[in-house]
């Protein structure tokens, strides 16, 4: 009943939903998604309803990871809840874990808008918040706050809270930005499970700095001497060269990190057709391939000292599955809601299921680095 309860939601959604929304700015809609999921969310009963249909049970998907127990290896990657305004609504998708923020330090207000650009051709969305929230501070108190109504709706999934450098005029040099992280470290210090600090956001006006060795060695330190008690993991980029990223890898390893979420944005925009005059960078399908021969080089470096985390274009479970044989023991999805509506979580977890079992595997976590060997024709 379940599997043709989503198909008939994503259905709908495609055919009726989807034309619709894609009429309306981008911008309003996902303004729009926070402003009245913040108060749907609200109606117990309805999320209970709504969870119960959209999510897929089987105890093939239970994935142990970072010490926790999740009821499924999927999760929502950063980007789509920067506040934790929607906690209710995004549990009720079937995910095994959330993601929040990306949040910094100080409030920030993001880059002049439009934000957002779709290019449905190539089943993208163009993104370029540049970090829109409401700081670290308030965050905290926002999930204080939700631990105090003692709602399971807002606590019991696990989750971990994105951390970026501040995009903002008081930006600095390298010791700036360390500092600018370990604020919102100690803010947030024993508020979720996990902590990602988000190295390689492209839409800031600031850079890069801690996607080059030397100073993700200084930040690492810095983190691990300040000992938060969550487990780091690293959101990492898709633009580097596979030498380059394996160095970052290294400085990893040198230190306190626990995983990696791979991968971010694209900066390379040669593989779409759109208007050189739209700012930002890509998500969706033209990440997909990329981001799984990242994740499998780094599997194949690293093994099982890192957890990794794949991220970019999964629309279906075969595109989760190649993600997790390569070597992601987690797989991470934004573009996906957007381009297949609500019930694509249920439905991948489904297929990841079915997947695991053609190849003989019980769970789907067994299946984990079992084609790492076989290389991912990377996306042009």
């Amino acid at each position: 009943m379940g599997a043709m309860a989503r198909g008939a939601m994503t259905t709908v959604y495609t055919k009726a939903v989807k034309p619709t929304i894609f009429r309306i700015h981008p911008d309003r809609v996902h303004d729009d998604m926070i402003t009245h999921g913040s108060w749907a969310q609200r109606i117990t009963p309805a999320m209970a309803a709504a969870e119960a249909l959209l999510r897929h049970e089987d105890p093939a998907l239970v994935t142990e990871a970072y010490g926790l127990t999740l009821r499924n290896p999927l999760g929502l990657g950063a980007g789509l809840d920067k506040n934790v305004a929607i906690p209710g609504i995004l549990q009720a998708t079937g995910f095994g874990f959330l993601t929040f923020g990306s949040v910094t330090s100080r409030v920030c207000a993001g880059n002049p808008r439009p934000w957002f650009h779709r290019l449905p051709e190539h089943e993208s969305l163009v993104v370029h918040v540049g970090l829109a929230n409401g700081g670290a501070e308030a965050v905290a108190a926002r999930l204080r706050a939700l631990a105090a109504e003692g709602n399971p709706r807002y606590t019991s999934l696990p989750f971990k809270l994105s951390i970026a450098r501040t995009n903002d005029g008081c930006t600095g040099d390298v010791a700036e930005g360390v500092e600018d992280y370990l604020a919102s470290v100690r803010a947030l210090d024993g508020l979720s499970p996990l902590i990602e600090l988000n190295i390689s956001c492209p839409n800031t006006t600031v850079g890069e700095a801690f996607t080059e060795p030397e100073a993700l060695d200084r930040l690492l330190a810095a983190v691990d001497e300040a000992a938060p008690s969550q487990r780091i993991v690293l959101k990492m980029p898709s633009d580097k060269t596979w030498e380059r990223f394996r160095d970052l890898v290294d400085v990893a390893l040198d230190h306190r990190v626990h995983g990696l979420t791979i991968a971010n944005l694209r900066k390379d925009r040669d593989s779409v057709t759109m208007d050189p005059a739209i700012r930002g960078n890509l998500s969706g399908r033209p990440v997909r391939d990329l981001s799984t021969e990242i994740v499998r080089r780094t599997y194949l470096h690293a093994g099982d000292r890192l957890t990794l985390a794949g991220m970019g274009g999964v629309f279906d479970g075969g595109h989760a599955y190649d993600k997790i044989t390569a070597g992601a023991t987690l797989v991470e999805l934004v573009s996906g809601l957007v381009f297949r509506g609500p019930a694509v979580v249920g439905t991948i977890a489904r297929e990841l299921v079915e997947l695991a079992r053609a190849d003989g595997f019980a769970r789907v976590q067994d299946a984990v680095g079992s084609r790492a060997e076989e290389p991912v024709e990377a996306a042009r």
